[in-house]
């Protein structure tokens, strides 16, 4: 099958906006399962897509500098990337608050369960993004494990993302949320490989 993607080249606008409305349905049905978890309702921004070489996603993730608790979970089978769901600190323990609360935990628990909640919440999200983009393009996308996450953005994404520097340019989607009852934000950060963003718009083509 020949490329659809010549070497060299970016994104035409129409693939950009396929690839965008892709990332804006995966959300939708993600921030759907939050809004269930968290009980309120779960506006979702419109998505942002970049395709960046190495020294361009270093300046991009040095400008996302502040502190953040999430998970991130890496991709593989047909797809091979990393996705990560990401809450300011702030707002995670928002989340937090409300599930200790009804879990009355104490003590040395409190962060250990706090981890756990954080964990659970973001495995279910980044679980039902994956699944709805596995139907969409009806290919098998497998993910590790999620691992619980905190530091700032750039420190997280800039260790996860050490492992794709052979990949030249990536392709990342990034989606941000509101839920209103609890004024909790939240970010996913969809990274693929080029040959991944291919491998989406042949599917949908």
């Amino acid at each position: 099958m020949n490329s659809i993607l010549p070497a060299g080249q970016g994104l035409t606008p129409e693939q950009i906006d396929v690839l965008k409305e892709i990332g804006n349905i995966c959300v939708g049905n993600s921030t759907g399962i939050l809004s269930q978890l968290l009980g309120g309702t779960v506006d979702v921004y419109l998505p942002g897509l970049d395709i960046l070489d190495e020294q361009q996603l270093y300046n991009y993730i040095k400008s996302q500098g502040k502190l953040v608790y999430g998970v991130n979970a890496q991709i593989s089978s047909q797809l091979q990337g990393t996705i990560f769901l990401l809450f300011p600190e702030r707002h995670a323990l928002r989340i937090i608050e409300k599930f200790l609360s009804e879990l009355h935990a104490t003590g040395s628990q409190q962060t250990q369960f706090g981890i756990s909640i954080i964990k659970e919440i973001g495995g279910i999200a980044l679980f039902s993004y994956l699944n709805t983009l596995s139907s969409l393009i009806k290919k098998l996308i497998l993910s590790s494990v999620p691992n619980f996450l905190s530091g700032t953005v750039d420190e997280l994404m800039g260790m996860m993302l050490r492992d794709y520097e052979h990949w030249g340019r990536v392709c990342v989607v990034h989606t941000s949320f509101l839920e209103q009852s609890m004024g909790i934000e939240g970010s996913y950060y969809l990274i693929l490989s080029r040959n991944s963003a291919e491998t989406i718009l042949q599917a949908v083509s």
